[in-house]
């Protein structure tokens, strides 16, 4: 396995590999985890010096070949400026790009902004070799500001960030701030929600409002902060990561939520509208998980729950009333 990721890491840094080469180098690495992707993609780095710095017309040239390539009939995500590095279901660094953008980035000429539509999950690996997860319908962009590396989110993100104790890492969604020096956390925010949810896996987060910062507190492993779009303030519960991250292993979970708000996460999980003809449900609670399940399976799970009928016609769903729909 190490000797095809190097050889075809080697010929994708050339511009040397065709559409099935580039196929097994994807494969390739679905068998590494990242931090053995990381390590591998570094150790080759060093032990190639050969290569020189990439210039910014090649950079460009590399990041128009995976997109065509990685998914050449769906854009999976938009770009703006600058990619570190971008990968669909499995991880896709680029050291290369990874070195010079870092330097770029301190000296404040580049920053990037990654979109994920509805229906997608994307993870990044950034400059500073911080890795990101976005869930559907999300979006980063990443800057270093004034000796911070700051990380602006809509939508939901996992992060694991590499520790840098003269370089503070920054999440800010709206006037929230949630600042972290190496650690693993969840962040929940889509715009129809009135509250940003911070769920810390380990490590630690100081939290505080753009507006008072000097007001600030900190988050404990397996614990959830809830911060108030609406009047900023934060309120904490203690939480089960497994089922803050279960996105992050694919699974879509439900816990005493109400039917609304779980088609809601349909439509962003599998990138459809839902028109829904039988509002009365919408407040009808609900508790369970999908894992890996294609739409249709969802949907007839919950048709036999709640005795509804459904239609799918391409990326819309119409759910109609029937003569056996329950209301609990």
């Amino acid at each position: 396995m190490t000797e095809l990721f190097d050889r075809l890491y080697s010929q994708f840094l050339r511009g040397k590999i065709n559409r099935q080469e580039f196929r097994s180098f994807k494969e390739s690495l679905n068998h590494l985890s990242d931090q053995e992707l990381s390590e591998r993609m570094e150790s080759f780095w060093n032990e190639h010096t050969v290569y020189p710095s990439l210039e910014v017309g090649r950079k460009q040239e590399i990041q128009r070949r995976l997109r065509s390539q990685i998914n050449p009939s769906k854009t999976s995500i938009r770009w703006s400026r600058i990619v570190a590095a971008v990968a669909v279901v499995a991880v896709l660094s680029v050291t290369a790009w990874n070195f010079s953008l870092l330097h770029e980035l301190q000296n404040g000429n580049a920053s990037f902004l990654a979109e994920v539509p509805a229906g997608d999950r994307v993870q990044l690996t950034l400059p500073d070799k911080s890795s990101v997860k976005l869930n559907s319908e999300s979006s980063l962009s990443y800057a270093y500001v004034g000796g911070k590396r700051i990380a602006r989110l809509e939508g939901e993100g996992y992060f694991q960030v590499s520790k840098d104790t003269r370089h503070p890492f920054v999440v800010q969604v709206g006037s929230l701030n949630i600042e972290v020096l190496g650690t693993c956390f969840n962040v929940c925010s889509y715009k129809e929600n009135d509250f940003v949810e911070t769920s810390l896996i380990e490590g630690s987060v100081r939290l505080y409002d753009s507006k008072s910062p000097s007001e600030s507190i900190i988050l404990k492993p397996s614990q959830k902060a809830i911060y108030s779009k609406n009047n900023g303030k934060i309120s904490f519960h203690n939480t089960d990561n497994v089922k803050e991250t279960a996105w992050i292993q694919n699974r879509l979970v439900f816990e005493s939520e109400k039917l609304g708000s779980v088609f809601q996460k349909i439509e962003r999980w599998y990138g459809v509208h839902i028109e829904l003809l039988c509002p009365e449900i919408v407040n009808d609670p609900i508790t369970g998980s999908f894992r890996g399940e294609q739409l249709p399976y969802v949907m007839e799970a919950l048709k036999i729950q709640y005795g509804f009928d459904y239609e799918i016609t391409g990326n819309k769903v119409t759910i109609n009333k029937s003569n056996q729909l329950k209301i609990k």
